[in-house]
């Protein structure tokens, strides 16, 4: 983590506890499953690694937890060897000491081959022999467990960074002592997704025990609403203006905390039971509009980061270009004017650090709060030519409230005429929904109608034409049930015209019946979160 700590707004997450649950108990029971967790910088991932710590109560468990962000060997070492002896006096009730030394003195009677490793590998750290130190390091948990009899939980946070430390072969000589070591589960994270995947094929690819790899992304929808809730303590906040902040933080638990916290901060100021916009408008100026905002300044530090070094100040452009709405390549180039290579390869480290994904022909921002600041904040700073922070800061209000009033427009329509306007914005690209590739045509016509299924309900429809292609979407809020699909396909064999492509929306997603209906009758399916993406991807709102 960084200087902004998410432990104390641990919320949610509870299928990935569950799973790290069941992980320790098949531990125990013979069936070991390593995994790792995935996902960009303050989602939460040290949160909840630190949660589930907290939480586990198995006495026949000993967790080493070891953070791996801007640490040296020397930590790694003592931190390592500190735990286990720490905790080990813990459980057998020997006294407990900060000092490795002091801990080694009251277990050497208790685990004398686990004291004897440990000193073999201070003396190997002691003559800077560091390649004998990290292999003794890694055969150690072995050596402890089949002293103690204790299943071992090693936490690896930001383990990409193991690297750092320019010991040769540390990957591979990692994943050979994983393979042996039948009574210790790895979990490690990383918030490079990109380069913990490399490293997870290339080298950690295990003949046993591969990792099972959980991606941690922004709260979904639903939990971002009850996190805003729980955050605001009691405090009104209508549903328009709650469905906005969900939207414009992008779900993000850092800026949502941080945005109550500051909501909180001014009703108290002003004497306010309930959230309104005028408080709402000065909590993001403190915190994002102003140069030392709290978001602002986080903000900052990143972009300094991937804009310093030489040759990488045109990246600023590139990003800028992007929060304008330049998603292509061809887009790109041609407002910043550079070679397509070097373009390409500044975008390839975006990808890489996490601040830009791709997805078919699109690249777009990870992060939806870091558009926002880029198009709103960091761009004007850079291009204002006079110094008027009052002409400025009335600008922001202006464009603050302009946002804030399109979402309430947008957000009032119903799901049929927002889905004719997403529909409305495909040109032939290609994207990747879910792990499925797409390619979307340039639809001449777009238009909504509604027809009775056999209970006597309406179906939302959409009846969409390119040059070659006739889609019929159904569109739903609640689930879709086989009934639904036969409904659907009796519809279909009434048209005139050839249907090249059905297409179901559900916000709810279909029963099992259905889904295997629709598949056999090659339907595409989308849900909430395959909508959205589509809907970020041309910069609308959410549909909550």
């Amino acid at each position: 983590m960084s200087y902004i700590d998410l432990e104390n707004s641990f919320f949610g997450r509870t299928k990935v506890l569950d799973l790290l649950k069941r992980r320790v108990i098949d531990l125990k029971e013979g069936y070991r499953q390593n995994i790792a967790i995935l996902g960009n910088q303050f989602v939460g991932k040290t949160s909840l690694l630190h949660h589930f710590i907290a939480n586990l109560d198995e006495r026949d468990v000993t967790v080493v937890y070891l953070d791996f962000e801007n640490k040296d060997f020397g930590y790694f070492m003592s931190k390592l060897i500190g735990s286990l002896l720490y905790n080990f006096s813990k459980k057998k009730n020997l006294d407990l000491h900060d000092d490795i030394n002091l801990l080694l003195e009251t277990t050497k009677d208790h685990i004398p081959n686990t004291v004897q490793v440990i000193r073999k590998i201070q003396k190997d750290f002691s003559k800077g022999k560091l390649s004998e130190c990290y292999l003794g390091l890694l055969t150690l948990p072995e050596v402890f467990t089949n002293e103690t009899e204790q299943f071992c939980v090693l936490v690896l946070d930001e383990f990409q960074n193991i690297d750092n430390f320019m010991i040769p072969d540390s990957f591979v000589n990692l994943g050979k002592k994983i393979m042996t070591q039948k009574k210790c589960l790895y979990l490690v994270s990383s918030s490079f997704p990109h380069l913990a995947h490399k490293i997870l094929s290339e080298k950690l690819s295990l003949l046993f025990g591969n990792f099972e790899i959980i991606d941690i992304d922004a709260f979904d929808l639903a939990t971002s609403q009850k996190f805003i809730d729980k955050n605001l303590k009691g405090m009104k906040i209508g549903v328009q203006l709650r469905g906005f902040l969900t939207d414009f933080a992008g779900g993000h638990p850092l800026y949502l905390n941080l945005l109550c916290r500051e909501l909180i901060n001014l009703c108290s100021i002003h004497n306010q039971a309930e959230v309104y916009k005028p408080i709402l408008t000065q909590a993001v100026e403190n915190t994002i509009f102003d140069r030392w905002g709290v978001i602002s300044r986080h903000f900052e530090i990143i972009v300094k980061d991937i804009c310093g070094g030489r040759g990488n100040s045109i990246i600023s452009s590139i990003l800028i270009s992007l929060a304008n709405g330049k998603y292509k390549n061809d887009e790109i180039i041609q407002d910043v004017i550079m070679k397509k290579s070097q373009m390409i390869q500044r975008l390839n480290r975006l990808i890489e650090l996490g601040i830009v994904v791709k997805n078919g022909d699109f690249y777009c921002f990870k992060d939806k709060l870091l558009k926002y600041w880029i198009k709103f904040v960091y761009q004007k700073r850079l291009r204002d030519v006079e110094l008027a922070p009052d002409k400025q800061r009335k600008q922001y209000k202006e464009e603050f409230h302009k946002l804030i009033d399109d979402f309430n427009v947008t957000s009032r329509k119903d799901l049929s005429s927002r889905i004719v306007e997403l529909f409305n914005c495909f040109d032939n690209e290609a994207f990747s929904l879910n792990g499925k590739k797409y390619r979307l045509p340039l639809f001449r016509t777009v238009e909504p109608f509604r027809f009775k299924n056999e209970s006597g309900i309406y179906f939302d429809m959409i009846k969409a034409s390119s040059e070659n292609d006739q889609w019929f979407v159904v569109v739903k809020k609640d689930n879709v049930g086989e009934t639904d699909i036969n409904t659907v396909m009796s519809e279909v064999k009434k048209l005139t015209k050839r249907i090249d492509r059905c297409l179901i929306i559900s916000l709810t997603g279909l029963d099992e019946n259905a889904r295997i209906r629709a598949l056999e009758e090659k339907f595409w399916i989308w849900n909430e979160g395959e909508l959205n993406t589509l809907l970020t991807l041309f910069d609308k709102p959410y549909i909550l």
